[in-house]
């Protein structure tokens, strides 16, 4: 099982998926507190 939330999921398979654009500077954005796609504890 994994710890990350169902938001981190979507955002990590879209990452590993080559037919998205997502790549890890989304995933740096959404761990990033002072960034509008932060996805963590408000």
């Amino acid at each position: 099982m994994s710890d990350m939330t169902d938001d981190e999921l979507d955002l990590w398979s879209d990452i590993n998926n080559p037919n998205n654009d997502a790549d890890m500077d989304d995933w740096a954005d959404a761990h990033n507190p002072n960034n509008d796609n932060y996805q963590g504890e408000n």
